[in-house]
């Protein structure tokens, strides 16, 4: 068995993936709907939709509760990426953290539409 895919569920669906999209390098795979179900991938076997909370199997999202219940994370291949990624999601207005070492890496930390938090991070062993 494999993990097929991560669905991140959002009431922004569109603003949700145009952000993964335009900041972290996902490309779209497929869109379904309006703003109903977007496919992305980072061309490495990393399969994210980002899609509405199904209410009728119990979900919900992160703006409708109010918290943080999750993060997903990137990790990038050199430390002065992490610094470079910090300056663009920066400059687009998001809330960020900015780099650290923090747990064995050098991270920060981002809210993206949709109130999902996200970890961009060098980690030299990796």
């Amino acid at each position: 068995m494999r993990l097929n895919h991560i669905d991140l569920h959002s009431p922004v669906v569109a603003e949700t993936a145009s952000f993964l999209i335009d900041h972290f390098g996902l490309t779209l795979v497929e869109k379904r709907g309006k703003d109903a179900f977007f496919r992305l991938t980072d061309g490495s076997g990393l399969v994210l939709v980002v899609s509405p909370p199904i209410t009728a199997l119990g979900g919900g999202d992160q703006v409708s509760l109010g918290a943080q219940t999750y993060h997903i994370g990137f990790l990038v291949p050199m430390r002065a990426e992490v610094d470079d990624a910090y300056q663009r999601v920066r400059e687009s207005g998001a809330e960020v953290i900015p780099p650290a070492d923090r747990h064995g890496a050098y991270v920060f930390y981002a809210v993206i539409p949709g109130n999902i938090l996200v970890e961009v991070g060098h980690r030299p062993d990796a």
